[in-house]
Parts: C-alpha cells; structure tokens; sequence
C-alpha cells in the first residue's frame, strides 16, 4: 500500500477495506450460496445427510441447467475437480510458507521452501488416509477454538496494547528486529486456547460448553495486556533500529540490491 495522500484519504482506506475486513462480505454470500445450493439439494430429495457435499449439490444445480444428465455429471465433476485443485495448490503453497517461518524462526536454518512443501503435502495425505474427515467436525471445533484465541491475542495487542503503549506503536515485520519468542502472544493464546478446549469438551458443564468460543475470545483480550505487563514488553524489539527514512532506498549487502528503507534491516543475518 503506498502512504496515504492527505488530500484523498479515500484512495487508501478503499482498497485496505475490500481487500482485508471488507472481505468477510464476501465469505458471507459464499456461505448464503452453499446454504441455498443445500436447500435446493433437499428439495429434489437428497438426504440432508448428504445435501452439504459438493458434489451433491453441483449435480443438482448443474442437472436444471442441463438437460443431458450426463452433461450435468460431466460439469460437476470438472467443478468440483478445479476446485479441490485450488484449494489443495493454496493450502500447500501457505503451509509450507507457515512451516519455513517457523523452523527457520526456531532453528535459524532454512533447507528450502520445497522442503516443506513435501512435509506439508505428506501430512495433509496421512490425515487423509486416517480417516479424519470422518471426525471433521470435532476437528474443526477444537481448531476453532485455537484460531479465536490466536486471532484474539492479535486484535488485543492491536486495540489495547498499542493505544496504551504496552507493544510498540509501529507493526513490526522484520525478522531481524523480533524475538523468537514472544510470551505475551505465544501464553495468551497457549491458555485462552486449553480452558476454551476444555470448555467445548464439556469439562466445566453445559453452558461454558456452548460458549466456549467467547471463553477463548475473552481470556485472549485479559491475558494478552496483563501477560505484557508482567513482562514489561520487553520481548516485542530485541535491538534499536539503524534506518535511514530520508533515503527512498538502500543497497542491500548480501545480494547488493536496492530496497525501500522501510524494508531493510540493519542486522543482515
């Protein structure tokens, strides 16, 4: 994004809304979609057990397109086929993006994104072939609970922690400026995740069962500005920054490219 002109704020915050919050609009009529393509399902008697799959629901919508069922099976098939292919290419190409940030983040040492491209793919065949769509939906449910209580800790440090001056005021992204650790997010969604896990299998009774997301979401916002006040937020900046913001770009010397200030670190290891 460039930097916002004060002349036309507009220009920024259009495109920052539709392609980032702005986004769940469209994750909202995906959902109205899937709902509508159900319901259609059922009513051409499809079990309600099945009338959620794909390839159910496809057959149904593309059979009154269609007259030739075959053509309608053909469409579907080709359908379904493109989309698992883009999902699978997605989910691959971001968990192997997750995998090297991590390992590289823990073990300073970078064997190469295709590496874990391999590692990534071979999980996702081995669940596959252990059954686990089978229990896809207590999956999902406990990973919802780690992924409120993730998100959760991050919209904490972003509404509490940087208005009270608990994290530093600009985001920082640069590998060479960040701990490896950083307990305040790390614990927040460590904690916040286990109680509202324990709260969804129904350890503390009916009701926390059921709200058991709103447990991960609000110990994330109590833990996440109280775990940064015992710590003094001494984890988030881990050396000064040596950036030169006059210069529009500097030369890099590993590669002896130029980058943006704003990209560059001091320290290059």
């Amino acid at each position: 994004m460039p930097d916002i002109d004060p002349r036309r704020p507009w220009r920024w915050w259009l495109p920052l809304l539709i392609s980032g919050p702005g986004w769940i609009f469209f994750g909202m009529l995906r959902q109205f979609a899937g709902a509508l393509l159900a319901h259609l399902a059922i009513r051409h008697g499809i079990s309600p057990t099945h009338a959620h799959e794909p390839t159910q629901m496809y057959t149904v919508a593309y059979s009154m397109l269609f007259e030739n069922p075959k053509v309608a099976i053909a469409v579907s098939t080709l359908f379904v086929v493109l989309s698992q292919l883009k999902i699978n290419v997605t989910n691959a190409y971001a968990g192997s993006l997750a995998w090297s940030n991590f390992f590289s983040r823990i073990t300073h040492s970078h064997p190469g994104r295709v590496v874990w491209l391999f590692f990534n793919v071979m999980i996702a065949l081995l669940l596959m072939e252990f059954g686990v769509f089978g229990a896809l939906e207590k999956v999902l449910g406990l990973f919802s609970n780690i992924s409120i209580a993730w998100i959760s800790s991050v919209a904490a440090d972003l509404m509490i922690n940087k208005p009270l001056g608990l994290s530093p005021k600009q985001i920082e992204f640069k590998r060479a400026y960040l701990a490896d650790l950083n307990p305040v997010g790390i614990f927040a969604t460590f904690w916040a995740s286990t109680l509202s896990i324990l709260a969804y299998l129904g350890l503390f009774g009916a009701y926390p069962q059921a709200f058991s997301a709103f447990i991960a979401l609000g110990l994330s916002f109590i833990l996440v500005p109280l775990i940064a006040l015992i710590t003094k937020s001494r984890h988030y900046i881990i050396r000064e920054h040596h950036t030169q913001h006059e210069q529009h770009s500097q030369n890099c010397s590993i590669c002896e490219n130029h980058f943006e200030s704003e990209d560059m670190a001091f320290c290059p290891a």
